[in-house]
């Protein structure tokens, strides 16, 4: 996919401050786009998850949530950091809020018009494969960390202020979308 065609997807890349990591960020889903046979036909297809029934959400959406009140509450919140002489990257939360499910470009694959988890699924799941899709695009190694910490293999993690904020974010927002779903077995 083209640059413009990703900042039309995701026009919260202009939120990010750093023309360095806006360029970064769309190269990694470029890579992920590739990786995982997504285009701009199919994109929307691309699902959040295939563990709960009835789960409507697409990645797209998801991912848009998440980056949207991750930096609403960055706004909201930061007081506290800055009253408590915390550092928290605003860069970092939003395209850490961005790039925090790019492996499941890679993890769900679209054969013969059936949504699935690809090959790999079990193998490398989104955090992994996310991370090194996103240290492949040249992107800082705190958000490499930040997306390979943000789902319970960071349970027992190191966790910067930034991958735990997006991470409760993340959270949140899956489970409000699931919320009177029922997960599969």
């Amino acid at each position: 996919m083209t640059k413009e065609e990703i900042k039309k997807l995701f026009p919260e890349i202009d939120d990010v401050q750093s023309n360095e990591l806006q360029e970064k960020t769309i190269k990694a889903f470029q890579i992920a786009f590739e990786q995982g046979g997504w285009d701009k036909d199919n994109i929307h297809k691309a699902p959040v998850t295939l563990n709960w029934d009835g789960c409507k959400i697409a990645l797209i959406e998801h991912i848009r949530d998440v980056t949207t009140m991750a930096k609403m509450s960055y706004d909201h919140l930061s007081k506290y950091y800055v009253q408590n002489n915390a550092s928290i990257d605003r860069d970092v939360v939003i395209c850490g809020a961005l790039l925090h499910d790019l492996g499941k470009l890679t993890e769900f694959s679209m054969k013969d018009g059936v949504l699935q988890h690809s090959e790999n699924y079990n193998l490398l799941r989104h955090p992994l494969s996310g991370a090194i899709m996103a240290s492949m695009a040249g992107l800082p190694d705190k958000i490499v960390h930040l997306i390979a910490v943000h789902s319970f293999e960071g349970d027992q993690s190191y966790q910067t202020n930034e991958s735990r904020f997006v991470r409760e974010i993340d959270k949140f927002v899956f489970d409000n979308g699931v919320c009177g779903l029922k997960k599969k077995i």
